[in-house]
Protein backbone atom coordinates (compact mmCIF):
# COMPACT_ATOMS: atom_id res chain seq x y z
CA UNK A 1 0.00 0.00 0.00
CA UNK A 2 2.93 2.76 1.11
CA UNK A 3 4.94 2.32 -2.12
CA UNK A 4 4.16 5.85 -2.78
CA UNK A 5 4.91 7.37 0.18
CA UNK A 6 8.47 9.23 -1.45
CA UNK A 7 8.97 9.91 2.18
CA UNK A 8 10.30 7.98 5.31
CA UNK A 9 8.80 9.86 7.61
CA UNK A 10 5.64 7.93 8.12
CA UNK A 11 4.11 9.10 11.77
CA UNK A 12 1.82 10.78 9.71
CA UNK A 13 -0.33 7.41 8.71
CA UNK A 14 -2.93 6.42 11.32
CA UNK A 15 -4.18 2.85 11.57
CA UNK A 16 -7.98 3.52 13.82
CA UNK A 17 -9.48 1.26 13.92
CA UNK A 18 -7.38 -2.00 12.73
CA UNK A 19 -6.98 -2.11 8.58
CA UNK A 20 -8.47 1.61 8.06
CA UNK A 21 -5.59 3.98 7.34
CA UNK A 22 -6.19 7.68 7.01
CA UNK A 23 -3.68 10.60 6.76
CA UNK A 24 -3.56 13.14 9.68
CA UNK A 25 -1.40 15.41 10.93
CA UNK A 26 0.29 15.15 7.55
CA UNK A 27 2.30 18.20 5.84
CA UNK A 28 2.02 20.32 2.61
CA UNK A 29 5.40 18.55 1.61
CA UNK A 30 4.35 15.33 2.17
CA UNK A 31 0.75 15.59 0.64
CA UNK A 32 2.47 16.94 -2.28
CA UNK A 33 5.19 13.26 -2.17
CA UNK A 34 2.03 11.57 -1.63
CA UNK A 35 0.08 13.03 -4.96
CA UNK A 36 3.28 12.45 -6.74
CA UNK A 37 3.21 8.67 -6.16
CA UNK A 38 0.11 8.31 -6.90
CA UNK A 39 0.95 9.15 -11.04
CA UNK A 40 3.60 6.47 -10.55
CA UNK A 41 2.20 3.66 -11.73
CA UNK A 42 1.05 5.45 -15.01
CA UNK A 43 5.05 6.33 -16.01
CA UNK A 44 6.45 2.89 -14.26
CA UNK A 45 9.01 0.81 -16.58
CA UNK A 46 7.56 -2.45 -16.43
CA UNK A 47 4.86 -1.42 -16.08
CA UNK A 48 3.53 -2.47 -19.47
CA UNK A 49 1.29 0.60 -19.23
CA UNK A 50 1.44 3.59 -22.50
CA UNK A 51 5.65 2.99 -21.90
CA UNK A 52 5.28 -0.41 -23.95
CA UNK A 53 2.80 -3.38 -24.20
CA UNK A 54 -0.57 -1.59 -23.33
CA UNK A 55 -0.21 1.20 -26.00
CA UNK A 56 1.51 -1.61 -28.28
CA UNK A 57 -1.87 -3.98 -28.09
CA UNK A 58 -3.94 -0.89 -28.39
CA UNK A 59 -2.58 0.28 -31.34
CA UNK A 60 -2.25 -3.28 -32.87
CA UNK A 61 -6.05 -3.45 -32.57
CA UNK A 62 -6.17 -0.31 -34.91
CA UNK A 63 -6.71 -1.61 -38.74
CA UNK A 64 -3.08 -0.73 -40.00
CA UNK A 65 -0.93 -2.25 -37.31
CA UNK A 66 0.73 -5.47 -38.00
CA UNK A 67 3.89 -7.32 -36.03
CA UNK A 68 6.13 -10.52 -36.61
CA UNK A 69 5.58 -11.97 -33.39
CA UNK A 70 2.34 -13.99 -32.86
CA UNK A 71 1.99 -12.42 -28.92
CA UNK A 72 1.45 -8.71 -30.95
CA UNK A 73 0.04 -10.09 -33.74
CA UNK A 74 -2.95 -11.97 -31.99
CA UNK A 75 -4.17 -8.81 -31.20
CA UNK A 76 -3.55 -7.37 -34.59
CA UNK A 77 -5.75 -9.96 -35.99
CA UNK A 78 -8.75 -9.14 -33.37
CA UNK A 79 -8.03 -12.38 -31.64
CA UNK A 80 -8.39 -11.28 -28.03
CA UNK A 81 -9.40 -14.50 -26.31
CA UNK A 82 -5.80 -15.34 -27.50
CA UNK A 83 -3.98 -12.04 -25.90
CA UNK A 84 -0.86 -12.86 -23.54
CA UNK A 85 -2.23 -13.62 -20.39
CA UNK A 86 0.53 -12.57 -18.41
CA UNK A 87 1.08 -9.16 -20.09
CA UNK A 88 -3.17 -8.45 -19.74
CA UNK A 89 -2.81 -9.50 -15.83
CA UNK A 90 0.30 -6.80 -15.69
CA UNK A 91 -1.79 -4.17 -17.22
CA UNK A 92 -5.18 -4.67 -15.41
CA UNK A 93 -3.00 -4.75 -12.38
CA UNK A 94 -0.86 -1.82 -12.58
CA UNK A 95 -4.03 0.31 -13.42
CA UNK A 96 -6.08 -0.90 -10.29
CA UNK A 97 -2.57 0.30 -8.42
CA UNK A 98 -2.78 3.66 -9.31
CA UNK A 99 -6.66 3.26 -8.35
CA UNK A 100 -5.88 2.66 -5.17
CA UNK A 101 -3.91 4.77 -4.37
CA UNK A 102 -6.15 7.86 -5.10
CA UNK A 103 -8.72 5.56 -3.63
CA UNK A 104 -6.28 5.75 -1.05
CA UNK A 105 -5.97 10.07 -0.60
CA UNK A 106 -9.34 10.54 -1.76
CA UNK A 107 -10.71 8.92 1.40
CA UNK A 108 -8.05 10.48 3.52
CA UNK A 109 -8.65 13.86 2.51
CA UNK A 110 -12.17 13.70 2.78
CA UNK A 111 -11.26 12.31 6.60
CA UNK A 112 -8.51 14.92 7.12
CA UNK A 113 -9.08 17.43 9.82
CA UNK A 114 -5.78 19.66 9.45
CA UNK A 115 -4.73 20.33 6.14
CA UNK A 116 -6.44 23.71 4.77
CA UNK A 117 -9.73 23.01 2.61
CA UNK A 118 -7.91 24.53 -0.57
CA UNK A 119 -5.10 22.09 -0.35
CA UNK A 120 -7.75 19.20 0.43
CA UNK A 121 -10.34 19.92 -2.69
CA UNK A 122 -7.33 20.54 -4.76
CA UNK A 123 -5.88 17.02 -3.59
CA UNK A 124 -9.08 15.39 -4.12
CA UNK A 125 -9.14 17.46 -7.82
CA UNK A 126 -5.74 15.51 -8.92
CA UNK A 127 -6.43 12.24 -7.22
CA UNK A 128 -10.26 12.31 -9.05
CA UNK A 129 -8.45 13.17 -12.58
CA UNK A 130 -5.93 10.60 -12.05
CA UNK A 131 -8.41 8.11 -11.34
CA UNK A 132 -10.64 8.83 -14.17
CA UNK A 133 -7.78 8.42 -16.83
CA UNK A 134 -7.52 4.41 -15.48
CA UNK A 135 -11.13 3.52 -15.36
CA UNK A 136 -12.13 5.71 -18.69
CA UNK A 137 -9.00 3.65 -20.40
CA UNK A 138 -10.18 0.52 -18.65
CA UNK A 139 -13.70 0.75 -19.87
CA UNK A 140 -12.64 1.33 -23.18
CA UNK A 141 -10.70 -2.02 -23.15
CA UNK A 142 -11.97 -4.41 -20.72
CA UNK A 143 -15.59 -2.98 -20.89
CA UNK A 144 -18.00 -3.97 -17.76
CA UNK A 145 -15.02 -4.10 -14.78
CA UNK A 146 -15.37 -3.59 -10.91
CA UNK A 147 -15.89 0.18 -10.23
CA UNK A 148 -13.32 0.49 -7.07
CA UNK A 149 -13.57 3.67 -5.49
CA UNK A 150 -13.00 3.41 -2.00
CA UNK A 151 -9.91 2.14 -0.13
CA UNK A 152 -9.49 -2.18 0.17
CA UNK A 153 -8.91 -2.17 3.63
CA UNK A 154 -7.82 -6.18 3.92
CA UNK A 155 -8.17 -8.64 1.92
CA UNK A 156 -11.52 -9.69 3.01
CA UNK A 157 -12.79 -6.72 1.19
CA UNK A 158 -11.37 -8.13 -2.49
CA UNK A 159 -14.67 -9.55 -3.80
CA UNK A 160 -16.65 -7.00 -6.42
CA UNK A 161 -19.39 -7.43 -8.81
CA UNK A 162 -18.78 -6.34 -11.88
CA UNK A 163 -19.99 -2.54 -12.66
CA UNK A 164 -22.02 -1.62 -15.52
CA UNK A 165 -20.52 0.21 -18.01
CA UNK A 166 -22.87 3.42 -17.58
CA UNK A 167 -22.30 3.18 -14.31
CA UNK A 168 -18.79 3.36 -14.72
CA UNK A 169 -18.61 6.61 -16.97
CA UNK A 170 -21.04 8.10 -14.85
CA UNK A 171 -17.94 7.90 -11.93
CA UNK A 172 -15.40 9.16 -14.86
CA UNK A 173 -17.70 12.19 -15.29
CA UNK A 174 -18.29 13.10 -11.78
CA UNK A 175 -13.92 12.34 -11.22
CA UNK A 176 -13.30 14.75 -14.18
CA UNK A 177 -15.85 17.23 -12.66
CA UNK A 178 -14.55 17.20 -9.71
CA UNK A 179 -10.72 17.84 -11.03
CA UNK A 180 -12.21 20.72 -13.41
CA UNK A 181 -13.92 22.38 -10.34
CA UNK A 182 -10.93 22.46 -8.02
CA UNK A 183 -7.48 22.22 -10.32
CA UNK A 184 -5.27 24.98 -11.24
CA UNK A 185 -5.47 26.77 -14.74
CA UNK A 186 -1.64 25.63 -15.33
CA UNK A 187 1.35 24.30 -13.64
CA UNK A 188 4.87 25.67 -13.73
CA UNK A 189 7.05 23.83 -15.92
CA UNK A 190 8.63 21.73 -13.02
CA UNK A 191 5.44 20.66 -12.20
CA UNK A 192 5.21 19.47 -15.93
CA UNK A 193 2.53 16.07 -16.42
CA UNK A 194 0.31 17.08 -13.23
CA UNK A 195 -3.37 17.20 -14.27
CA UNK A 196 -4.25 20.80 -15.14
CA UNK A 197 -8.33 22.65 -15.43
CA UNK A 198 -7.48 22.48 -18.90
CA UNK A 199 -7.17 18.82 -19.10
CA UNK A 200 -10.20 18.35 -16.61
CA UNK A 201 -11.95 20.14 -19.30
CA UNK A 202 -10.39 18.30 -22.51
CA UNK A 203 -10.47 14.69 -20.72
CA UNK A 204 -14.74 15.48 -20.38
CA UNK A 205 -15.04 16.52 -24.00
CA UNK A 206 -13.39 13.17 -25.41
CA UNK A 207 -15.37 10.97 -22.83
CA UNK A 208 -18.60 12.75 -23.84
CA UNK A 209 -17.41 12.10 -28.09
CA UNK A 210 -17.05 8.56 -26.91
CA UNK A 211 -20.51 8.71 -25.17
CA UNK A 212 -22.25 10.22 -28.46
CA UNK A 213 -22.79 13.31 -26.36
CA UNK A 214 -22.08 15.80 -28.66
CA UNK A 215 -23.09 18.69 -27.55
CA UNK A 216 -21.45 18.02 -24.36
CA UNK A 217 -18.36 17.48 -26.11
CA UNK A 218 -18.40 20.36 -28.38
CA UNK A 219 -19.04 22.76 -25.17
CA UNK A 220 -15.97 21.39 -23.20
CA UNK A 221 -13.99 21.40 -26.16
CA UNK A 222 -14.96 25.18 -26.86
CA UNK A 223 -14.44 26.04 -23.61
CA UNK A 224 -10.72 25.13 -23.97
CA UNK A 225 -10.14 26.15 -27.44
CA UNK A 226 -11.45 29.93 -26.24
CA UNK A 227 -9.58 30.03 -23.38
CA UNK A 228 -6.47 28.51 -24.95
CA UNK A 229 -4.10 31.71 -24.23
CA UNK A 230 -5.55 31.39 -20.27
CA UNK A 231 -3.99 27.62 -19.92
CA UNK A 232 -1.08 28.04 -22.13
CA UNK A 233 -2.21 26.12 -25.19
CA UNK A 234 -1.54 25.82 -28.85
CA UNK A 235 -0.36 24.21 -31.57
CA UNK A 236 2.99 23.41 -31.70
CA UNK A 237 4.14 24.34 -35.41
CA UNK A 238 7.24 21.62 -35.68
CA UNK A 239 6.64 18.05 -35.28
CA UNK A 240 9.99 17.44 -34.37
CA UNK A 241 9.46 19.56 -31.33
CA UNK A 242 6.05 18.44 -30.44
CA UNK A 243 7.40 14.66 -29.98
CA UNK A 244 10.89 15.54 -28.67
CA UNK A 245 12.61 13.09 -26.33
CA UNK A 246 14.23 15.82 -24.52
CA UNK A 247 11.84 18.73 -24.36
CA UNK A 248 10.16 18.79 -20.96
CA UNK A 249 6.96 20.23 -22.41
CA UNK A 250 5.64 22.21 -25.30
CA UNK A 251 2.40 24.63 -25.69
CA UNK A 252 0.33 21.52 -27.61
CA UNK A 253 0.70 19.32 -24.35
CA UNK A 254 -2.54 18.63 -21.90
CA UNK A 255 -1.81 15.95 -20.48
CA UNK A 256 0.97 13.47 -21.03
CA UNK A 257 2.46 10.39 -19.80
CA UNK A 258 6.37 11.64 -18.63
CA UNK A 259 9.53 9.76 -19.47
CA UNK A 260 12.91 10.52 -18.82
CA UNK A 261 15.76 9.27 -20.65
CA UNK A 262 17.38 7.42 -17.44
CA UNK A 263 17.34 3.70 -17.40
CA UNK A 264 13.92 2.10 -16.39
CA UNK A 265 12.72 5.65 -16.25
CA UNK A 266 11.83 6.23 -19.81
CA UNK A 267 9.35 4.52 -23.05
CA UNK A 268 10.26 1.21 -24.73
CA UNK A 269 8.14 2.47 -27.34
CA UNK A 270 11.07 4.22 -30.28
CA UNK A 271 12.64 0.70 -29.33
CA UNK A 272 9.47 -1.44 -30.47
CA UNK A 273 8.83 0.06 -33.34
CA UNK A 274 12.24 0.29 -34.80
CA UNK A 275 14.61 -1.10 -37.42
CA UNK A 276 17.00 -3.71 -35.89
CA UNK A 277 19.31 -1.51 -36.50
CA UNK A 278 17.95 1.82 -35.03
CA UNK A 279 21.22 2.03 -32.54
CA UNK A 280 23.36 2.40 -36.11
CA UNK A 281 20.73 4.28 -37.57
CA UNK A 282 20.24 7.07 -35.02
CA UNK A 283 16.93 5.97 -34.18
CA UNK A 284 16.66 4.52 -31.03
CA UNK A 285 18.99 2.54 -28.46
CA UNK A 286 18.37 -0.80 -29.79
CA UNK A 287 15.68 -1.83 -32.28
CA UNK A 288 13.08 -4.92 -32.00
CA UNK A 289 11.10 -4.46 -35.40
CA UNK A 290 7.45 -5.05 -33.25
CA UNK A 291 5.58 -2.96 -35.48
CA UNK A 292 5.02 -2.38 -39.07
CA UNK A 293 2.47 -1.49 -41.91
CA UNK A 294 1.43 -2.34 -45.60
CA UNK A 295 0.77 0.45 -48.06
CA UNK A 296 -2.20 -2.05 -49.10
CA UNK A 297 -4.51 -0.66 -45.95
CA UNK A 298 -6.15 2.28 -47.28
CA UNK A 299 -5.53 5.06 -44.83
CA UNK A 300 -1.65 4.18 -45.58
CA UNK A 301 -2.16 4.13 -49.29
CA UNK A 302 -4.37 7.32 -49.26
CA UNK A 303 -2.19 9.30 -47.04
CA UNK A 304 -1.15 12.53 -49.46
CA UNK A 305 2.84 12.24 -49.79
CA UNK A 306 2.53 16.37 -49.05
CA UNK A 307 1.94 15.64 -45.04
CA UNK A 308 4.85 16.22 -43.59
CA UNK A 309 3.43 13.50 -40.85
CA UNK A 310 3.33 10.83 -43.29
CA UNK A 311 7.23 10.70 -43.51
CA UNK A 312 7.51 11.49 -39.90
CA UNK A 313 5.41 8.88 -38.97
CA UNK A 314 6.45 5.82 -41.50
CA UNK A 315 9.63 5.11 -43.33
CA UNK A 316 10.90 2.50 -45.07
CA UNK A 317 14.67 3.06 -45.31
CA UNK A 318 17.51 4.34 -42.62
CA UNK A 319 20.62 6.04 -43.19
CA UNK A 320 23.72 3.71 -41.57
CA UNK A 321 27.35 5.33 -42.27
CA UNK A 322 25.98 7.84 -44.02
CA UNK A 323 24.04 5.16 -47.09
CA UNK A 324 20.42 5.30 -46.98
CA UNK A 325 19.41 1.75 -47.52
CA UNK A 326 16.35 -0.14 -47.19
CA UNK A 327 14.80 -1.08 -43.81
CA UNK A 328 14.41 -4.76 -42.97
CA UNK A 329 10.95 -4.62 -42.19
CA UNK A 330 9.64 -8.02 -40.97
CA UNK A 331 6.70 -10.22 -42.72
CA UNK A 332 3.70 -10.62 -40.05
CA UNK A 333 3.33 -13.57 -38.35
CA UNK A 334 -0.22 -13.69 -40.07
CA UNK A 335 0.43 -13.70 -43.37
CA UNK A 336 4.02 -13.86 -44.14
CA UNK A 337 4.15 -10.84 -46.30
CA UNK A 338 6.50 -8.17 -45.97
CA UNK A 339 6.25 -4.95 -44.11
CA UNK A 340 5.79 -1.49 -46.11
CA UNK A 341 6.88 0.77 -43.51
CA UNK A 342 8.01 0.82 -39.74
CA UNK A 343 6.50 3.22 -37.88
CA UNK A 344 8.49 6.25 -36.74
CA UNK A 345 6.95 8.87 -34.71
CA UNK A 346 8.78 7.90 -31.19
CA UNK A 347 12.80 8.33 -31.99
CA UNK A 348 15.31 8.86 -29.32
CA UNK A 349 19.20 8.45 -30.69
CA UNK A 350 20.79 9.34 -27.42
CA UNK A 351 18.45 7.36 -24.82
CA UNK A 352 21.05 4.85 -23.05
CA UNK A 353 19.60 1.37 -23.62
CA UNK A 354 16.14 0.43 -24.55
CA UNK A 355 14.13 1.35 -21.09
CA UNK A 356 15.22 4.62 -21.03
CA UNK A 357 13.83 6.23 -24.19
CA UNK A 358 12.87 10.42 -23.16
CA UNK A 359 9.93 10.09 -25.87
CA UNK A 360 6.25 11.39 -24.03
CA UNK A 361 3.02 10.27 -24.57
CA UNK A 362 0.10 12.49 -24.93
CA UNK A 363 -3.34 11.12 -23.34
CA UNK A 364 -4.39 14.56 -24.36
CA UNK A 365 -3.65 17.87 -26.40
CA UNK A 366 -4.48 20.67 -27.82
CA UNK A 367 -5.25 19.04 -31.11
CA UNK A 368 -8.00 17.04 -29.75
CA UNK A 369 -9.68 20.01 -28.89
CA UNK A 370 -10.01 21.06 -32.33
CA UNK A 371 -11.04 17.99 -33.50
CA UNK A 372 -13.26 16.97 -31.11
CA UNK A 373 -14.98 20.14 -31.64
CA UNK A 374 -14.72 19.61 -35.47
CA UNK A 375 -16.46 16.58 -35.09
CA UNK A 376 -19.46 17.43 -32.69
CA UNK A 377 -20.20 20.90 -34.55
CA UNK A 378 -20.58 18.51 -37.51
CA UNK A 379 -22.57 16.39 -36.14
CA UNK A 380 -25.04 18.56 -34.36
CA UNK A 381 -25.18 21.48 -37.64
CA UNK A 382 -23.22 20.27 -40.42
CA UNK A 383 -19.69 20.95 -41.33
CA UNK A 384 -20.15 24.93 -40.07
CA UNK A 385 -17.21 27.29 -41.09
CA UNK A 386 -15.99 27.24 -37.21
CA UNK A 387 -15.93 22.95 -37.92
CA UNK A 388 -13.99 23.48 -41.05
CA UNK A 389 -11.66 25.84 -39.46
CA UNK A 390 -10.68 23.69 -36.65
CA UNK A 391 -9.88 20.76 -38.70
CA UNK A 392 -7.81 22.74 -41.41
CA UNK A 393 -5.64 24.26 -38.70
CA UNK A 394 -4.62 21.06 -38.03
CA UNK A 395 -4.32 19.91 -41.63
CA UNK A 396 -2.11 22.83 -41.93
CA UNK A 397 0.06 22.15 -39.77
CA UNK A 398 0.54 18.74 -40.87
CA UNK A 399 1.26 20.24 -44.31
CA UNK A 400 3.86 22.67 -42.67
CA UNK A 401 2.03 25.65 -44.09
CA UNK A 402 0.56 28.72 -41.45
CA UNK A 403 -2.09 27.43 -39.41
CA UNK A 404 -4.19 30.90 -39.31
CA UNK A 405 -4.23 31.18 -43.38
CA UNK A 406 -6.40 29.59 -45.70
CA UNK A 407 -4.65 26.76 -47.97
CA UNK A 408 -5.19 25.61 -51.10
CA UNK A 409 -2.67 22.80 -50.61
CA UNK A 410 -4.12 21.70 -46.71
CA UNK A 411 -7.60 22.73 -46.31
CA UNK A 412 -10.36 20.76 -46.79
CA UNK A 413 -12.48 21.11 -49.95
CA UNK A 414 -15.57 23.24 -49.58
CA UNK A 415 -19.27 21.97 -49.99
CA UNK A 416 -18.77 18.66 -48.34
CA UNK A 417 -22.26 17.34 -46.61
CA UNK A 418 -22.01 15.97 -43.51
CA UNK A 419 -21.55 12.47 -43.94
CA UNK A 420 -18.50 13.66 -46.45
CA UNK A 421 -17.21 15.89 -43.18
CA UNK A 422 -17.60 13.19 -40.17
CA UNK A 423 -15.45 10.64 -42.84
CA UNK A 424 -12.96 13.21 -43.87
CA UNK A 425 -12.70 14.06 -39.61
CA UNK A 426 -12.07 10.21 -39.17
CA UNK A 427 -9.70 10.32 -41.49
CA UNK A 428 -7.85 13.16 -40.17
CA UNK A 429 -8.27 11.37 -36.61
CA UNK A 430 -6.00 8.54 -38.07
CA UNK A 431 -3.26 10.86 -39.41
CA UNK A 432 -2.98 12.90 -36.18
CA UNK A 433 -3.03 10.32 -33.34
CA UNK A 434 -0.98 7.80 -35.10
CA UNK A 435 0.50 5.40 -32.85
CA UNK A 436 -0.99 7.53 -29.70
CA UNK A 437 -3.67 4.82 -29.17
CA UNK A 438 -6.97 6.56 -30.20
CA UNK A 439 -7.37 5.06 -33.66
CA UNK A 440 -9.05 1.71 -32.46
CA UNK A 441 -11.06 3.49 -29.94
CA UNK A 442 -12.23 5.78 -32.92
CA UNK A 443 -13.23 2.88 -34.51
CA UNK A 444 -15.42 0.87 -32.21
CA UNK A 445 -17.02 4.26 -31.22
CA UNK A 446 -18.19 4.94 -34.73
CA UNK A 447 -19.00 1.60 -35.44
CA UNK A 448 -16.49 1.28 -38.31
CA UNK A 449 -13.97 -1.43 -36.59
CA UNK A 450 -15.74 -3.85 -38.75
CA UNK A 451 -15.69 -2.88 -42.34
CA UNK A 452 -12.62 -0.84 -41.92
CA UNK A 453 -10.78 -3.93 -40.61
CA UNK A 454 -12.20 -5.75 -43.37
CA UNK A 455 -11.26 -3.39 -46.06
CA UNK A 456 -7.02 -3.20 -44.53
CA UNK A 457 -7.53 -7.28 -45.05
CA UNK A 458 -8.10 -8.14 -41.20
CA UNK A 459 -10.45 -10.26 -39.89
CA UNK A 460 -13.77 -8.93 -38.70
CA UNK A 461 -13.57 -8.59 -35.41
CA UNK A 462 -15.90 -10.98 -33.14
CA UNK A 463 -14.93 -9.59 -30.20
CA UNK A 464 -15.05 -5.77 -28.74
CA UNK A 465 -12.99 -5.95 -24.96
CA UNK A 466 -10.24 -7.99 -23.88
CA UNK A 467 -11.19 -10.32 -21.47
CA UNK A 468 -10.89 -9.83 -18.11
CA UNK A 469 -7.41 -11.78 -16.93
CA UNK A 470 -6.73 -14.88 -14.84
CA UNK A 471 -5.60 -13.11 -11.67
CA UNK A 472 -8.80 -11.05 -11.20
CA UNK A 473 -10.73 -14.34 -12.00
CA UNK A 474 -8.72 -15.66 -9.19
CA UNK A 475 -8.60 -13.34 -6.29
CA UNK A 476 -12.87 -11.90 -6.81
CA UNK A 477 -14.90 -14.45 -6.77
CA UNK A 478 -17.78 -12.15 -7.69
CA UNK A 479 -16.48 -11.53 -10.88
CA UNK A 480 -17.23 -13.23 -14.04
CA UNK A 481 -15.82 -13.12 -17.59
Amino acid sequence: MFLFIGCEEMSFIQEDPNSDFILVDIKEQSLEEILIGAYEPLTRSRGRLWESVYSTFVEQSAEYSYSKLGLFNDVALNNFSNISESFNGIIWTTFYEAIGRTNFIISSMLQNTVLPEDLKKRAIAEASFIRAICYYNMVRTWGSIPLRITPVANADEVDLAKSSIEEIYDQIIQDFKTAEADLPQSVPANKAGRATQGAAKLALADVYLTLGQYELAKTKAKEVIDNKALYGYDLEPSLEKLYSPVAPTNVEEVFAIKFTQSTNQGSFLPTYAADERAAHAGLAARGLAYMHTYNTVPLISEWDENDLRKSFNLYSEVVIDGQTVPANIPVAASNNIKGDFFFGKYKDPDAPEETAGGNDFYLLRYADALLIFAEAENQINGPTAEAYNAINMIRRRGYGVPVDVASTVADLPTGLTKNEFDDLVFRERGYEFFFECKRWFDLKRTGRWSSIAVAAGKPEPTMNYWPIPNIELANNPQIDN
